[in-house]
């Protein structure tokens, strides 16, 4: 028959080894852990060093694109390429889909500036009115960063393909008026 004293004799004479055995398991456990958390904090930093370079990349992607856009619309609208009658064109699309306003950036005030510089008529912009056209686009799209709201993405675009139409415009205005004068 199996003597119960012994057995729980046994079990408190070998307690003092099975602590041992659980600290030093704990010890080398918690080690690994430690090193592997760390791994994973080395993975997540360079992770995210790698989407910051590559939100950069995109960020300089999309800027040369659009300046490449804007400048070749001004050349080509300095050119005669680009006619009034088309700017009037897209004057009215932009009218017709005038984003509502609701925040720090495309307030309330900005959006009745930029209502009144679309009812200007094609001869009565000035640089001033193409630098802010081009201000205001740059307030909707920081708007559209700070909200996600696409409707002002849909607009950006647009309003800068605007300004540049008017640009070029301005610029073929002036050297007209320098060749009516005899200025080459």
């Amino acid at each position: 028959m199996v003597n119960v004293d012994t057995i729980i004799s046994s079990l408190v004479a070998q307690a003092p080894l099975v602590v041992i055995a659980i600290i030093l398991l704990y010890y080398k456990l918690d080690r690994k852990i430690d090193r592997l958390d760390r791994k994973i904090d080395d993975i997540r930093i360079e992770l995210g060093n790698q989407i910051n370079e590559l939100k950069h990349e995109i960020k300089s992607l999309t800027s040369g694109f659009y300046n490449y856009q804007n400048t070749l619309i001004d050349f080509l609208a300095a050119k005669g390429f680009v006619t009034p009658p088309e700017a009037v064109l897209l004057r009215g699309a932009l009218r017709a889909s005038l984003p509502y306003a609701m925040s720090k950036y495309y307030t309330e005030e900005v959006r009745k500036r930029l209502q009144t510089l679309l009812d200007k008529e094609l001869d009565q912009y000035t640089w001033e009115d193409v630098a802010e056209l081009e201000n205001i686009a740059k307030l909707m799209y920081k708007e559209y960063i700070a909200t996600g709201r696409e409707d002002l993405l849909d607009y950006y675009p647009k309003l800068m393909m605007y300004a540049a139409i008017i640009r070029g415009l301005l610029r073929r205005r002036e050297m007209e008026k320098r060749q009516g004068q005899g200025v080459a």
